[in-house]
């Protein structure tokens, strides 16, 4: 009779699949594209690609702080070193079709410190669309500089849009979507959050999204110079634009094509065609890289810790 798999196998089973696949989707899309990036890689500053890398490495910190704080909130938080070890590690779920093996991976980790799932699944969700309504908020605010006179006529109606956002954002609101999304998969998904702490969790994403844009502006100055500071929040508001719409790109791991698609169509309207073509190709090395180094730094803080408590 076959032995029993326990659990900590079974975890690290599914640790070691999630990483040779998430791995094996960015080689094949890096080799797919190997001539494109080796091509328009010479067009980049360095020296600025690094420091944008650097606002990268905030916005993926504080977005695995954030999470934390919203399982605190919920009553399912584990450790902080731990916490922040599974985020970092479940981001490489981002680059596997279907985007559920972030959640898995996460799940394996909080399983090992006893925490309610479904309550940690809730949380993921709630991050979820925090995530969205932040880089949603974003992109709002940067039509108020969009580099022509197409919106001028409105203006009103983009504050309207701002008004609206504070009312969706309200839990009766999110939890009748989340409970549609809960009969689809026969969750029963809810935040129990009161509306002053949404309101400050989703503050503190526009605040992140804020850090992660500024970051991808000075990217954009890499690559042309001439683009200027007061087409900053423009900027950020087409990768936050471009973020929600490889969110919702499920199918397409970690929205490969699409947001790309997006920045070049956006900047396209502030640079030549070439410069922003490259620039879309740039972000995606930009994102990758940094997401490679945290993942594996995660991973081995996380070895190191085991290793250290196995020997006490």
């Amino acid at each position: 009779m076959p032995k029993k798999l326990d659990k900590g196998t079974v975890a690290k089973i599914i640790k070691t699949a999630f990483g040779v696949l998430a791995v094996g989707f960015m080689a094949w899309y890096f080799y797919r594209n190997r001539a494109e990036f080796s091509e328009k890689i010479r067009n980049v500053d360095l020296g600025i690609f690094a420091l944008a890398t650097l606002f990268y490495f905030v916005y993926k910190l504080s977005l695995a702080s954030l999470f934390h704080y919203i399982t605190v909130l919920n009553g399912c938080s584990i450790r902080y070193g731990k916490a922040l070890s599974a985020y970092l590690i479940s981001i490489l779920g981002k680059y596997i079709p279907g985007k559920v093996f972030m959640l898995a991976v996460r799940l394996t980790y909080y399983k090992e410190e006893d925490a309610p799932l479904s309550k940690v699944t809730v949380c993921f969700f709630i991050e979820n669309v925090c995530t969205l309504l932040g880089a949603a908020m974003l992109f709002i605010l940067s039509l108020f500089f969009f580099p022509n006179e197409l919106l001028d006529n409105y203006r009103p109606l983009v504050l309207l849009l701002i008004a609206a956002f504070f009312v969706v954002i309200h839990p009766k609101i999110i939890n009748f979507f989340l409970g549609l999304i809960g009969k689809i998969f026969k969750k029963d998904l809810e935040i129990p959050m009161k509306y002053t702490q949404i309101l400050k969790v989703v503050l503190m994403f526009i605040g992140n999204w804020l850090i992660v844009g500024f970051g991808f502006f000075i990217l954009v100055r890499s690559v042309n110079p001439a683009v200027g500071w007061n087409e900053m929040l423009f900027c950020a508001g087409i990768f936050g634009i471009s973020a929600i719409m490889g969110i919702l790109a499920i199918f397409a791991p970690s929205g490969l094509g699409v947001r790309e698609g997006i920045i070049m169509a956006g900047l396209m309207l502030i640079m030549p065609e070439s410069d922003a073509a490259v620039i879309s190709v740039v972000s995606r090395l930009w994102q990758t890289v940094a997401e490679l180094v945290l993942a594996a730094g995660a991973f081995a803080v996380s070895k190191l810790r085991k290793n250290a408590n196995r020997s006490v």
